[in-house]
């Protein structure tokens, strides 16, 4: 509660009360092919959206991450629009109007003021980096439900090198609401961004009559420098910032970690446990927020159809186990034993009793141990519990207590990331840069971007984009052919310099233009006759007749022309080569002169060098095939 006020008191009349539902991280489709828990994230999601119906709310507002994965399957698709075609549709009015320009907040009319819908609780929602757009065309699964009129996607950005966020104007009588959506970005690029003052949020004309209000999805809590969002570069006119991402729920609005401590931050966590770690088993909320002109009140709301989740640490060191070496791995699964059925005992006492809850509880023992002999075989001592949790295969997590003491005080010395220390890297393509970094220079990357492919390793496994490695591979291949073809190399060291030039231009370029260069290179098609002409350049003496030159695609004797039929040349087969031809007729200058042969003896990069290799074959083919007419 703000300000001494409330929802109770007189002055919060309902019509001038905006109320808010706010949620986070759903991840529908988390775990949805597992016979046990394939259902919990939809369980919870209509629980959430049955209390926007229970506590008649005028929005929905999501932070990021509705989806587990930026593909959702058809059947995580069909039930989403299922729940919320249940929950959300339905005659009642919304009493809030919308006052910004639509198109430039959401590309379309929200969907409670199309005529052929009838919405009665709006979904707004940014995307996560769970649900964040794939492909060529930068499609989320958000733009799939926005399209179809189930929700409201707002927050996307098309251009990385500056953010302009405009708000969202919203009214309810005379309470007004400035929502400001800044959807997941790679935390170091929006971090960037805000050190080189490239982040801008639009005031409206009246600001100081408005409750601005921002959701994103960043890294909240500290994971290395520069990878994370700090609350002092947000702008001090907010009044409260709802943060998507972090999965602990922190509900009761806090101050912003700013000098002066403007604006309040709440952290309303998954409604899922997505990962067997400590933060995920803090109770799940939902919260409902309530506006009145600039003052403001939350209510956290506990969700009751969550499964139980116990999460224990225990340091076996710290544990009388009796004496060293004399049956210590029976005792230490017995021991692991007793603390697994007490879990479970306590989960049973913590049911919420809600009719959905699942059965069966998540409990997870992280245990550090001294010997070798205190270790055992965790997959088999999980099949004890079937039946009595909902993850018997990965109940234990065993971790050698000397090396975690060992890491822990390397953390404390060093300080920052260093590439020996790079299995304490914040993320994959923290650690990939590292490792590229660290490699001699003769053994670094002669073609491909390292920029190019961390994104690439980061799209594959959190998108799961199957697509992205054979896109960004092929635009790589595609331009270097085009460069190496309009710039005439000849010599090993101008293709060598001609490929460092190319490298170096992606590697200088910035994020956007990094993604225009790649999906560009990957879009064009190839050069009519490009490969055939490149095949000839890199081909060996011994695949060439003499003085022989490439006309498209075929190989005569001589040079432009197809040459007289004879013999066995019938002017058919394509890369035939023409032994007995009369002297062709004089013909046109070519477009291109062929490279000195003396060029393609020398060795070139492997995957040219395989394309020469194959088509050498082919041609070969061909001509035994003729040869045997």
């Amino acid at each position: 509660m703000v300000d001494g006020c409330g929802p109770e008191s007189e002055t919060w009349s309902p019509e001038n009360t905006l109320r808010v539902l706010i949620a986070s991280d759903i991840h529908l489709g988390h775990q949805e092919t597992d016979a046990v828990r394939g259902e919990d994230s939809f369980v919870a999601f209509e629980e959430v959206l049955s209390l926007a119906v229970e506590y008649d709310v005028d929005l929905i507002l999501l932070g990021g991450d509705l989806f587990d994965h930026a593909k959702p399957s058809p059947a995580c698709l069909f039930k989403a629009t299922q729940l919320i075609r249940k929950y959300c549709f339905g005659d009642k009015p919304v009493a809030v109007e919308l006052l910004s320009d639509q198109m430039e907040n959401f590309s379309r009319s929200v969907n409670y003021e199309d005529p052929n819908l009838n919405v009665s609780y709006p979904i707004l929602s940014i995307h996560g980096n769970h649900d964040d757009p794939v492909g060529q065309s930068s499609v989320s699964s958000l733009d799939i439900l926005s399209i179809t009129g189930l929700v409201n996607y707002f927050g996307k950005w098309n251009d990385y090198t500056q953010v302009r966020i405009s708000p969202v104007l919203m009214q309810k009588g005379a309470s007004r609401l400035a929502l400001y959506g800044l959807s997941h970005l790679k935390d170091q690029r929006l971090a960037r961004l805000f050190i080189e003052k490239k982040v801008e949020m639009e005031l409206p004309e009246d600001g100081q009559d408005w409750f601005n209000l921002l959701v994103l999805h960043q890294n909240r809590a500290d994971r290395g420098p520069n990878n994370y969002i700090q609350e002092k570069v947000l702008p001090k006119f907010l009044d409260l910032v709802v943060w998507g991402h972090e999965h602990d729920s922190l509900v009761f609005p806090i101050r912003g970690k700013t000098q002066s401590g403007e604006f309040s931050v709440i952290q309303p966590g998954s409604t899922v446990a997505t990962s067997l770690a400590a933060g995920e088993c803090l109770p799940k909320h939902c919260a409902l927020l309530q506006i009145h002109h600039k003052e403001f009140v939350v209510t956290p709301i506990p969700l009751k159809s969550v499964r139980p989740f116990i999460f224990k640490t225990i340091v076996l060191s710290e544990e009388n186990l009796g004496e060293e070496g004399i049956n210590e791995n029976e005792k230490v699964q017995d021991f692991l034993r007793a603390k697994i059925n007490d879990a479970i005992d306590e989960a049973n006492r913590n049911r919420s009793g809600h009719p959905k809850q699942p059965a069966l509880p998540l409990v997870r023992l992280n245990v550090l141990y001294e010997r070798e002999g205190q270790n055992f075989n965790h997959m088999r001592f999980g099949q004890n519990f079937n039946g009595l949790v909902a993850n018997p295969t990965d109940i234990i997590n065993m971790k050698k207590e000397k090396k975690v003491r060992e890491r822990k005080l390397l953390e404390e010395e060093d300080g920052d990331l260093n590439i020996e220390g790079a299995a304490h890297a914040a993320d994959v393509e923290e650690l990939l840069r590292a490792y590229y970094a660290a490699l001699p220079l003769e053994k670094r990357l002669q073609v491909l971007s390292v920029r190019a492919m961390t994104d690439a390793v980061r799209d594959f496994t959190l998108k799961h984009d199957d697509e992205v490695f054979k896109r960004v591979f092929e635009a790589h291949k595609r331009r270097c052919v085009e460069m190496l073809l309009q710039t005439n190399a000849e010599t090993e060291e101008e293709v060598a310099e001609q490929l460092r030039i190319g490298k170096q231009e992606l590697d200088m370029a910035d994020e956007e233009q990094l993604k225009k260069l790649i999906d560009a290179a990957a879009s064009k098609p190839p050069t009519p006759g490009a490969l055939k002409r490149a095949i000839v350049v890199l081909s060996s003496d011994d695949d060439m007749e003499p003085e022989t030159t490439v006309t498209r695609g075929r190989l005569a004797k001589g040079g432009r022309g197809g040459g007289t039929n004879k013999g066995r040349g019938r002017g058919r087969g394509r890369g035939r080569v023409e032994r007995n031809s009369s002297p062709p007729a004089p013909a046109p200058a070519p477009e291109r002169r062929t490279p000195r042969r003396t060029a393609a003896q020398k060795p070139r990069p492997s995957w040219l060098q395989n394309y020469v290799e194959r088509s050498s074959r082919n041609r070969r083919s061909s001509l035994d095939i003729e040869d045997s007419d």
